[in-house]
């Protein structure tokens, strides 16, 4: 089972009204600046089962996500200023090679994130 991290989040920034994905290669510690106040957001580990190796991005001696690239979103609206739900999952940014660049634009992983496993 991937392990996950879930933050509430506050802030004063102006949520962007961009759609979900555009999160999508960025590091995981800068996706939680682009995620609005008030709005649930957890991101995955998916390093199992992307790339069958033991995930190291949640708990290690780095700060967690340190290092760690979004690969897949999940929302509950077509952008991030309308969501009130996002999740994501991320792999070491190492392993964020053309082949997993070009699957994750196309969403081949976002049906690793349980919420979105059945959409």
């Amino acid at each position: 089972m991937s392990t996950v991290l879930i933050v509430a989040l506050s802030g004063c920034s102006a949520p962007p009204s961009v759609p979900p994905d555009t999160l999508i290669g960025e590091p995981v510690a800068a996706t939680v600046r682009h995620v609005p106040a008030g709005t649930a957001y957890a991101w995955y580990d998916l390093s199992e089962a992307v790339l069958h190796q033991p995930g190291s991005l949640i708990g290690g001696p780095a700060p967690d996500g340190e290092g760690g690239v979004v690969i897949a979103v999940c929302a509950d609206a077509d952008t991030i200023a309308e969501s009130t739900r996002i999740t994501t999952g991320a792999i070491p940014r190492a392993a964020y090679d053309d082949t997993v660049r070009r699957r994750a634009a196309a969403g081949d992983y976002r049906h690793l994130l349980p919420e979105c496993a059945d959409r």
